[in-house]
C-alpha cells in the first residue's frame, strides 16, 4: 500500500496538486494529469483501476497509460513523497558510520 508520508504535505490548487516536502524543504507541482494519480494512491492507496478509470472518459487505450502511471508513482516513490509499506524499511547505519567518525 502507498501512503503519503507525515512530512509531506499537499492541496489542489486550480485542477492540479501542490506538494511540499518538509524534510527537504521543496515544493512540487503536480499537472493535471499527474494531480489524478496522487488523488487515487491518496484515497485508494493504489492505482488499481485507475488506468481504465482515465482512460473510458477519453477513449484511451487503458493499456497506453499503464506505463505512464507508473513512471509516475516511481518518480514519487523516489522523490520521498510517498512511502510504500509493503516494504520493510531501510537498515539505516549509525551516525559513526554515515559521518565517517571513529567508532
Amino acid at each position: 500500500m502507498l501512503t503519503v508520508p507525515a512530512y509531506v504535505r499537499h492541496a489542489g490548487v486550480d485542477g492540479r496538486t501542490a506538494i511540499l516536502d518538509l524534510r527537504a524543504g521543496r515544493w512540487v507541482m503536480l499537472d493535471p494529469a499527474a494531480s489524478l494519480i496522487w488523488q487515487a494512491l491518496v484515497l485508494r492507496g493504489g492505482t488499481d483501476g485507475l488506468a481504465e478509470e482515465i482512460a473510458a472518459p477519453r477513449g484511451a487505450d487503458p493499456a497506453a497509460l499503464a506505463p505512464a502511471i507508473d513512471r509516475t508513482v516511481a518518480a514519487l516513490l523516489a522523490r520521498g513523497l510517498l512511502a510504500d509499506t509493503t516494504r520493510p524499511p531501510a537498515r539505516r547505519r549509525p551516525w559513526w558510520r554515515r559521518t565517517g567518525g571513529a567508532r
